[in-house]
């Protein structure tokens, strides 16, 4: 089987996960869609670097799990995001009613679900970079290129986060002024400062490339 038959047999399989969801989008809004799509676009590049299906690579992700420490962390990162965004959608969901929800999640972050959605994809684009580096090259991005492009999304989130937060300014006015003074970013760093999204777009920033880095390093094993 030639590469291009193999590209296209990954992107068939794919699209066989993907089209239930973006099926959801025209339900779920214009904002939400735009808020998914980024976060979809991401796994779908990144499932394209596996040879394998989704049971399979949740099957692999835990084999390299109780291997590779820096899978380790990663699959935690991974599994700590999807937790995240899924308690904030349902919690969101229950309380928007009520104004401006700044309890459960948004008592200690404003945007819960890009921090959710920017964490699932960082786990697996470490993942990503360790089946890159350990299958001789097997995928369609190179190591640098799967990493940028989880850092395009970091930016297209920030930007998205930006848009949110200005549209709230100019609904909600003062009680999100007081929200913003009181809750971070992205990162739950305790006081909030005018340096509050650099520091959280560092913090972030900071836990790929150390991760990456123990990968270039000599990507350590638990058990050898």
């Amino acid at each position: 089987m030639t590469i291009l038959q193999k590209f296209k047999e990954t992107l068939l399989r794919i699209s066989g996960y993907l089209i239930p969801l973006v099926q959801q989008i025209p339900t779920l809004g214009i904002y939400t869609g735009l808020m998914t799509l980024p976060l979809l676009a991401v796994l779908a590049i990144l499932f394209m670097q596996f040879p394998i299906n989704i049971v399979g690579m949740v099957a692999e992700l835990i084999t390299m799990s109780l291997m590779s420490i820096s899978v380790l962390i990663a699959n935690l990162i991974t599994f700590v995001g999807l937790f995240l965004t899924v308690y904030s959608v349902i919690y969101l969901q229950r309380h928007k009613k009520e104004g401006l929800v700044t309890t459960g999640p948004y008592r200690f972050i404003r945007h819960p679900q890009y921090t959710g959605f920017l964490l699932i994809t960082l786990g697996l684009t470490v993942f990503s970079y360790w089946w890159l580096s350990n299958t001789f090259g097997i995928g369609w991005l190179s190591k640098e290129a799967t990493v940028a492009v989880w850092f395009i999304q970091l930016g297209i989130y920030l930007a998205l986060a930006l848009v949110e937060e200005s549209y709230l300014l100019k609904t909600v006015g003062e009680h999100y002024t007081a929200y913003k003074k009181t809750t971070s970013f992205f990162i739950p760093i305790g006081r909030v400062n005018r340096f509050d999204i650099p520091i959280s777009i560092g913090i972030l920033s900071i836990v790929m490339f150390l991760l990456i880095l123990v990968q270039a390093i000599g990507n350590p094993f638990i058990f050898s």
